[in-house]
Formats: C-alpha cells, structure tokens, sequence
C-alpha cells in the first residue's frame, strides 16, 4: 500500500518540473539541483530533458500500476479465500449447534446468513477498509508531495478536503447505518417468504394463495430495496459535492495567486500540478466516502455474524457445542434401553412437557409410542436420539447413560420421520445420503432396497436406482418415498428404528403394505414407533401411552 502511494506522488510530482521546462526554456538554467541532475543523466539539452523526463514518467505510470494490480490480486484472493473459508466454518458450526437452536431460528436468517453473510463480511467490509487504508494513505502522500512544493497551498487544501468529508461522513453516518439495520431485517424475511411460497407449491396453487405469497415478499422487498436505494443515493451524493468543490477551489486559487501578483509563468506550472494532483485526489475522496459509507451500511450485519460465530466458536471450544461429547466409542446395546425419572422443560416454557417417565424397552422389541396430540411423544423421541437433553432423569443403555456418549449412542439408531426429506439425486444417493458416489457400498444399497420392498418398484425404472426423484422427491408418490426413506434407515445397519408417525400420511393401502415391511424386521431390530393408527401398532409387543407428560405402561 506504501509502496504505491509513494510511486502515485512521484508520478505527481515528477509533472511539474516537466510542465516547466515545456513552457519556459530557461527553468532548467533557473533551478542548478534540476540541471545538476539533468547533466548526471546525460539529458541537460532542453529537448533531451524533455524527452527523458515524458519516458520516466511513463515508465513510473507503469510499475505503479502493475503494482496495484498485483496488490489488488492479493486483497481480492485474500478475501475469497476467507469467504469461502468462513462460509464453511459458519454452517459447520450452525450444523453443530443443539437442536433447539435451529428449532427456535428461522432458516431463512441462517441461510442468508451463510449464503450472503460471508461475502458481505469480506466483500463489503473487509475489501473496503482495504481499499480506504490504500487510498488514504495515497492522499495523504500526495498532500505531503504538495507541502513540499507549496505549503501554504496544501494546507489549504488539506483544510478544504478534511472538513468537507468529516461534514459528509457525520452528516451520513447515522442515516446510513439506520438504512443497514433495515436491509439486514428484511433481506431474511423475503428469503423467508421465498422460501414458504416456493416450498409449499403444492398447497400454494391449490389454495390459490400465489397473490398472498407474492404481496408479503413484496413488503418485505421494497423495505430492503428502499434502504438499498437510500444508501445508493447517499453513497453517490458526496462525489458530486466533491467535485463541486474542488473545482471551485482550483478556480478561487488562481483568482488569488492573480490578485497576489502571481506571474503567468508561476502559475501555470503550479495550476497543472494541483490540477493533477486534484485529479488525482477526487477520486480518493469519493473512494474514502463510498468505502465507509459501506462499511457503516453493512456494519450491522457483519456485527451480528460476527457475534454469532465467535459466540458459537467459545462455545465449541468449552465443549458446549450442540452435543457435549465427551467420548466417540460406539455405545453398546445387549439388553435394554432403561428410561429413568425422566423429565423435560423447553427453555422458554413454564411448565414440564414430561414428568418422571419410567419403564424399559427390551432389544428386539416392537414398541409403540401412543397418546394425544401435546402428550410429550416427541420430545420423548427427541431426547431418546440424542436432540434434546433432559431436565433431570436419563435414559440408559445396559446401564450406561446416553448422555455420556451421545454419538456413540446415535451409531445405533436410524431415524424415519413423517415427511421424508429428500435430495435433488438419485435414489441411490438418497438411501445412502452424506456420501459421495465412490464411498457408496452397492451390496448394502441393494440390501436395503430389497428389506424396504423397494426392488419391484425400481426394476420398472429405466435408469433404476440411479433415477432422479426430483427436488424433495417431487417425482415419487407419498408411498414411494417412505420406502426410501426406510431403506435410507436401513442402509445404517441400526439396531434401534424409530418412527415418527412415518405412515400417518398415506393411505390405507400403502399405509398397510409399509406396516408390513416394518413387521418383517421385528426381533432383528428394536423398533419404537409413534403412531395415532391402531393398525400400525397391531403387532407391537406393548405401546406406551403418554397423557399430559407422563407415560403409562399398557
């Protein structure tokens, strides 16, 4: 950046010794240092100087501009790099944040925030203050340039400019940054908005509901384009302040310096020198402002990231990430699940969602999760896959509590929800989901297709198991999908299934076949299903049914 800015002045100043020789051929003869230079390099003819001297110049033109292109190289590679590197780091520590975190945090901020927050972190804060300290050390080596050459001039000038852009900066400042606390609110609420028109289709259409989904993106996006467009015009407004003047300036600097009795001759050389220099400074000026009017526009973002991801990196660090692990052995499972004065409140609630829940779930065993919608069944389910941690009580495995070795527990469950979340794949990247291509095992694929009662279905298929099924699986039926979803569980090899209400959404029929399905694993794996059918609990070996947070055996 120094470097730079010294060869920016030189080339600024290297112009006025030129412009003189140009217009007065005796300047050299008037200036013995200049003309004990000239006669050093050879070039003491008035042309020769001349000629030397335009090439000089040049050539610092050149290596100042290869050299902030370089420069810009390195800043520009340096903050993709970070971008793309904090990017990651962001949703791998949303990833590894509690369940209740991404329970009670809306996506779209999360979205947005890993999407754009990263790019706006280092695209607009982080590049900017950059670029300001670049050009604010260039400026204030060319007003230094200018003390040299005329320090009454240059103070003024450095006067004029300082008072100008400390005006504009603490007249915009507050506005500004009013404007980017607008812009960050709304830019994830329309992506919230987005999300929920675009994602319920289905619904959307049939309800006619597109003008609902269209009017609250719309307010939400004129509230985020208006702050937008207020902080454009104020980020535009000071170059024109600016210009206006400094050029007012040049003009009122030649008025004095004639009405002071300044010679033709000392003017001009002087006049093209500031008008260089002006030229020069303008833009830097327009630059300082523009750069930290967006920097204060996006500090309330940046803010934001920048607590949530050093809050979320101390967390991890004193081992209070979402899971506290405090060992990655797998768990062992020979006898039986022991649930032991279990009990759970949700942070924010009053009251207890469970209350001293005992009983036992044998290994093998076909157990079913009954009782009324707000009962407690899934936060039971929750804390039993490791989601949630209780309030007291724990729940054992052959005497060892869960909560000792969460993830060693979670190697032995698989988990099939309602609504089967599906990829944008194949079914076999589906079935195998987290794996890339070459660490899919074909043998436990098929193994899983065939203990779903998948096999049928996909032999139809012209590209089989490597068929797309479209975003969320828009081109399978409701059935179809709760099979991959099964033989997604399946190919985990687990020894605890649970479900979660996986049939209640399907029809009889398909309801029947997949309860089927289900049975034929009963004594291979322990099954716990939540279920409101009776059919599909028909063949369990006991159900547990919850009422107002406490379980009974029946």
């Amino acid at each position: 950046m120094l470097f730079g800015a010294i060869l920016e002045a030189l080339g600024i100043s290297a112009i006025l010794p030129l412009v003189s020789v140009i217009g007065d051929a005796t300047f050299l003869e008037r200036h013995p240092y200049l003309m004990d230079w000239a006669r050093c390099c050879g070039v003491a003819e008035h042309t020769s100087f001349i000629i030397v001297s335009a090439l000089f110049i040049m050539l610092l033109y050149l290596l100042k501009n290869a050299y902030i292109a370089w420069e810009c190289r390195l800043q520009i590679s340096f903050a993709t790099n970070n971008m793309v590197y904090y990017s990651r780091e962001l949703l791998g520590k949303y990833l590894a944040k509690p369940y209740l975190f991404h329970v009670n945090n809306n996506t779209a901020t999360l979205i947005r925030n890993v999407n754009s927050g990263a790019s706006v972190a280092f695209n607009a804060i982080m590049m900017p203050m950059f670029q300001l300290l670049t050009e604010i050390i260039t400026a204030a080596t060319i007003w230094l340039m200018l003390i040299i050459v005329d320090p009454i001039t240059a103070l003024m000038v450095a006067g004029i400019l300082s008072v100008l852009l400390l005006a504009i900066l603490r007249g915009f400042r507050r506005k500004i940054t009013r404007q980017g606390k607008v812009q960050n609110e709304f830019s994830a609420q329309y992506i919230k908005w987005l999300n929920q028109g675009l994602g319920a289709i289905k619904e959307t259409k049939i309800m006619h509901k597109e003008a609902f989904f269209v009017q609250e993106f719309g307010k939400a996006y004129d509230k985020f384009g208006h702050a937008n467009g207020i902080f454009n015009f104020l980020n535009q407004l000071p170059r024109t302040i600016i210009e206006a003047v400094v050029v007012s300036g040049l003009l009122l600097l030649i008025v004095i310096k004639a009405l002071m009795g300044g010679s033709p001759e000392s003017i001009v050389p002087l006049l093209g020198m500031l008008a260089l220099a002006a030229f020069r400074l303008m833009p830097s000026a327009n630059r300082i402002v523009s750069f930290y009017n967006g920097i204060k526009f996006q500090q309330p973002l940046f803010n934001q990231l920048y607590d949530e991801f050093y809050a979320i990196r101390k967390q991890i660090e004193q081992g209070k990430s979402g899971q506290e692990y405090t060992s990655c052995l797998p768990m062992e499972f020979q006898d039986k699940i022991s649930v032991r004065a279990l009990a759970f409140k949700y942070p924010e609630g009053k009251k207890r969602v469970l209350k001293n829940i005992n009983f036992d779930i044998p290994k093998g065993s076909f157990v079913g999760i009954i009782g009324s919608s707000g009962a407690g069944k899934t936060t039971f389910v929750d804390i039993l896959l490791g989601l949630l941690k209780p309030t007291s009580g724990s729940i054992y495995v052959d005497g060892v509590d869960i909560g000792d070795n969460i993830h060693g527990w979670q190697e032995n469950l698989a988990y099939v929800p309602q609504t089967i979340y599906l990829i944008d794949g194949t079914i076999k990247e589906n079935i195998a989901l987290g794996l890339k291509m070459q660490d899919i095992d074909e043998e436990k694929v098929e193994r899983a297709i065939a203990m779903a009662e998948l096999a049928d279905y996909i032999a139809t298929l012209p590209d089989g198991i490597n068929t797309k099924v479209g975003e969320r699986g828009v081109k399978l039926s409701g059935g179809q999908r709760q099979r991959i979803g099964i033989a997604r569980a399946l190919y985990q090899q687990p020894k605890v299934l649970v479900l979660d209400e996986a049939t209640s959404a399907l029809d009889n029929e398909t309801e029947k076949n997949i309860t089927e399905t289900i049975l034929k694993l009963k004594g291979k794996i322990t099954i716990i299903a939540i279920a409101h059918r009776t059919t599909t609990l028909a063949e369990c070996d006991f159900k547990v049914k919850f009422i107002n947070g406490m379980a009974q055996v029946i």
